[in-house]
């Protein structure tokens, strides 16, 4: 699909498009404009459908492609709803949630099951247009961004609007186990990755070099037995908050 052609089928999906990314909500946030710009900035092909169903009534023609499926907050209630129709949607590929509000994404957060579903994405809608990209990029490659807020949020105490019902005791027991494998600064370089920061902000931070972070990541990443970045951060949250839990126990 040319990019000419992009303004009058957002909604049409070519059976030849091997790689997508499909954003669901209205156009009022996701412009013909932005689809040109992505389709021209990353050189994939870029779809809006307004709801789930009307992707997938289209979906039959993207089986076997990679895609990002990026949900828009006006759909956070179905999302919540129906998130196995929505994981599946985005396979083979990665989900993420589109977000305006910090309130949005922290809800998402609390209620999406990682442990059932995996994790999701997210994409913050009001940051500057560079930020917005390096972020969508990430996705691409199936690094998911988590907003620093969110990881304060949980790493350091339950969110003040999070009912008590909703806080329940993380379902995974081996978190803390392995997080006591970790050194001193192993520790320290795994919080400030679950803080979003980079390589060169955590060795200035530290005090050591970018090489030695990259170290203390691969050793931290065999101990716990992830791959990236993003499941590592996740990694430090579920573990941050069985403490929290166990701590709030005694």
């Amino acid at each position: 699909m040319s990019i000419s052609e992009l303004s009058n089928s957002s909604s049409t999906i070519d059976k030849s498009e091997d790689f997508m990314i499909v954003f669901l909500g209205k156009e009022l946030f996701y412009s013909n404009q932005t689809l040109r710009s992505v389709q021209h900035e990353f050189g994939v092909a870029a779809h809006r459908f307004e709801s789930l169903a009307a992707f997938l009534s289209e979906a039959s023609n993207a089986e076997g492609s990679g895609k990002i499926v990026v949900v828009d907050q006006i759909m956070m209630e179905d999302l919540l709803a129906h998130p196995s129709d929505y994981v599946r949607s985005s396979m083979p590929g990665c989900l993420a949630f589109a977000y305006r509000k910090e309130d949005a994404a922290r809800f998402v957060f609390e209620r999406w099951d990682r442990s059932r579903y995996g994790p999701i994405g997210y994409l913050p809608m009001n940051v500057a247009p560079d930020a917005w990209r390096a972020i969508l990029r990430l996705l691409m490659h199936e690094e998911l961004y988590l907003p620093g807020f969110v990881a304060n949020c949980v790493a350091l105490k339950p969110c003040a609007k999070t009912p008590t019902a909703a806080r329940e005791t993380p379902k995974s027991p081996a978190a803390g186990p392995l997080l006591s494998k970790l050194t001193r600064r192993e520790k320290q370089v795994l919080q400030l990755v679950s803080e979003g920061k980079s390589n060169k902000a955590i060795a200035a931070q530290l005090g050591i070099t970018e090489h030695t972070v990259k170290l203390h990541m691969h050793n931290v990443s065999g101990k716990i037995g992830v791959s990236n970045r993003t499941a590592a951060a996740h990694f430090f949250f579920e573990a941050a908050a069985q403490d929290a839990h166990r701590t709030s126990v005694d």
